[in-house]
């Protein structure tokens, strides 16, 4: 139970991150116009895939199991955080399906599967499994 409690310790080192991207977003990358949303996408993916690489091997004593367990940890609560920010503006769980749409140049679906499979990509890499 200890790793996983860890893995959620992880994760919410992530939150910090993903604020300050929107903060740079919203007041830096805006300014190259559409490529903004995209590259912040991208940019928080590298984000959480550092996070993964430093503190993931951290937790001791995991098999395969225990990375893929934290992978869909990590992809539910970044869901539900995504989605209680839109809630607090107003908005629901179409906003957040909408925020799936790759087309519409969001890379939100690169964001929540790098979430996904950091902690067993990590581990491949590093070979802890």
């Amino acid at each position: 139970m200890r790793k996983y409690a860890q893995a959620i310790l992880i994760w919410m080192l992530i939150i910090p991150l993903a604020i300050l991207n929107g903060g740079l977003r919203e007041n830096v990358l805006n300014k190259l116009g559409d490529i903004a949303l995209p590259l912040s996408g991208i940019i928080l993916s590298i984000c959480i895939l550092l996070v993964a690489f430093i503190l993931i091997p951290k937790i001791k004593n995991c098999n395969k199991g225990d990375y893929l367990v934290f992978g869909l940890i990590w992809f539910i609560l970044t869901n539900l955080f995504d989605l209680s920010m839109y809630l607090s503006e107003d908005g629901g769980l179409v906003d957040l399906l909408n925020s799936y749409n790759f087309l519409s140049g969001n890379l939100w679906i690169l964001v929540v599967f790098t979430t996904l499979v950091a902690p067993t990509l990590v581990a491949k890499i590093k070979k802890m499994i």
